[in-house]
């Protein structure tokens, strides 16, 4: 049988799980799409063509395996800049969700701000719709819990709904729950943040792979290996991505990364210069309103280090070092 409709499940070097309903085959990809994936001259342009959440039309080879015929037009995706490569190369990390839970963490890995907005940048330029999730709230005390809900509270002034998070007592379980039931949503995150965690105490029962973070290097240690749909059963569905140390910025033009702040937008074309980066430019509207406390300064670092691409010790300001010093 041709031309079956289904949806990839689960993606993982050139293989493709592909459901439809009941029916689940592992899949390989026609050589002729791979063809047409590539540029004119023939060089690679994706780092798989097709990504977890994919509507595809396959044939059907036997009971077990199938071959992908068509990939059909995506709704939204979320992609980052393949790393390691010097070349562009896109990673579609999911396709077709509604949202993106952003996790990151008050500790091991220590709080990453940059990191954050480099994701809901890419989920709107994904036409995704975000969510925070500040994870590990019980690694920090009360003093530490002010100031950080005060960070946050910018973001949330921006319309980004912001849910505090810990496995330990499961406080924001039951919130993540609300914000994942009936919808498709992706789970991204830096390794060791606690994802897997977080997913099996919202279902207990997925038995997914978790591992302690290295006291040493504080950086966590990779346990899912592959994107993954995940159904839940309060109602939606989840894909389980690995965790991610590099969210380079794809179809995103950093000489316009202004654009993707969302407090910016009521300044833009208000400054003294047409041309204006909004970093230290007199007349500049922008940094007007940072001084006045219209747009946090936070948020405004983040922006100076994706305008010129520097690294600020990825993000951890004076203020977010107040614990780690302890």
């Amino acid at each position: 049988m041709d031309d079956i409709p289904g949806r990839v499940i689960r993606a993982r070097s050139g293989f493709y799980d592909v459901q439809r309903g009941d029916l689940v085959l592992r899949c390989t990809l026609r050589g002729r799409i791979k063809r047409e994936q590539r540029s004119e001259i023939g060089r690679r342009i994706y780092a798989d063509p097709v990504a977890v959440g994919d509507e595809v039309n396959f044939t059907r080879l036997d009971d077990e395996e199938g071959v992908i015929e068509k990939l059909l037009p995506r709704r939204t995706k979320l992609s980052r800049q393949y790393p390691g490569r010097r070349e562009a190369i896109e990673q579609v990390v999911v396709a077709n969700a509604d949202q993106v839970i952003v996790v990151i963490s008050t500790r091991l890995p220590d709080l990453n701000l940059r990191f954050l907005d480099r994701f809901l940048i890419l989920a709107e330029n994904g036409a995704m719709g975000a969510v925070i999730c500040l994870n590990k709230m019980d690694l920090i005390h009360s003093k530490e819990i002010q100031i950080v809900t005060s960070f946050f509270s910018a973001y949330q002034s921006l319309g980004y709904e912001v849910i505090y998070t810990s496995v330990k007592g499961c406080p924001g379980v039951g919130d993540i729950r609300r914000v994942m039931k009936g919808k498709f949503s992706a789970i991204v995150g830096a390794s060791g943040v606690g994802k897997s965690s977080l997913l099996n105490a919202i279902q207990p029962g997925l038995g997914l792979r978790v591992a302690d973070v290295g006291l040493k290097t504080e950086k966590g240690r990779h346990t899912t290996t592959l994107v993954e749909l995940l159904s839940l059963d309060f109602g939606g569905e989840v894909a389980d991505t690995p965790g991610i140390r590099e969210v380079g910025l794809w179809g995103v033009d950093t000489e316009n990364v202004e654009l993707y702040f969302r407090e910016m937008e009521p300044y833009l074309g208000h400054c003294k210069y047409n041309d204006c980066a909004h970093i230290g430019e007199p007349g500049c509207a922008v940094i007007e309103a940072v001084s006045l406390g219209r747009i946090s300064q936070v948020r405004h670092r983040s922006y100076i280090a994706l305008r010129v691409g520097t690294d600020e010790s990825e993000f951890a300001t004076n203020e977010l070092r107040l614990w780690k010093s302890r």
